[in-house]
């Protein structure tokens, strides 16, 4: 058995799976295009070369997304993704990372349970809580 989270994008799957793998450390799996499955003859011609199906395995969790053509697309909410680094220093590197073109709900900082947290939404509508856990 295994646990995994899939996120629907607004035709930004690729850049967000790019962008997590050069400011995470993340693993990019797959990246399959409309264009390249069966689903191709679903969506218009402008759509062919948005993501179907990708993945990326970050801090050893797979994520997989998809693009959602935009009259079914909904931002995310109800959920974080929790991402838990080492120092206040890691925190506030990725936090930078992260929070570029995104909205700050709260920026790092000491709470009761962490050394530092902070709480964003990024550029592709993925909401993130950081945390230090040292």
């Amino acid at each position: 058995m295994s646990l995994s989270f899939h996120i629907d994008f607004n035709g930004n799957c690729q850049a967000a799976f790019e962008y997590y793998a050069q400011h995470l450390d993340a693993n990019i799996g797959m990246l399959l295009p409309y264009k390249d499955s069966p689903a191709s003859s679903s969506v218009p011609d402008n759509w062919q070369d948005k993501i179907v199906h990708g993945n990326i395995k970050l801090a050893g969790i797979e994520i997989a997304g998809a693009d959602v053509r935009p009259e079914h697309y909904n931002k995310p909410k109800g959920f974080y993704l929790l991402l838990t680094l080492q120092t206040p220093e890691q925190v506030k590197q990725v936090f930078a990372h992260l929070s570029v073109n995104g909205e700050v709900l709260m920026p790092p900082q000491k709470t009761f349970w962490s050394s530092c947290y902070g709480i964003l939404v990024d550029q592709f509508a993925v909401p993130w809580k950081i945390n230090s856990g040292g």
